[in-house]
């Protein structure tokens, strides 16, 4: 089974909110208010599947700050 990337980025529409969602998919898992309410998200879903899952942070200019 391959492992789940879960990416947090500002949201394109009004870069207001953050987003959780899975690499490949155009579908939003989560908003959030701050960057680090979604980072704790996608963490917490990496935990839970237990499978090697990861997650990629962007910044506010979209470049991915951690991996």
């Amino acid at each position: 089974m391959a492992k789940t990337i879960y990416h947090v980025s500002k949201r394109e529409e009004d870069e207001r909110e953050w987003k959780v969602f899975i690499q490949g998919s155009s579908k939003v898992i989560k908003l959030f208010r701050t960057q680090k309410e979604a980072l704790d998200y996608a963490l917490k879903l990496c935990e839970n599947k237990d499978d090697g899952s990861t997650v990629m942070l962007h910044g506010l200019d979209g470049k991915i700050r951690k991996y």
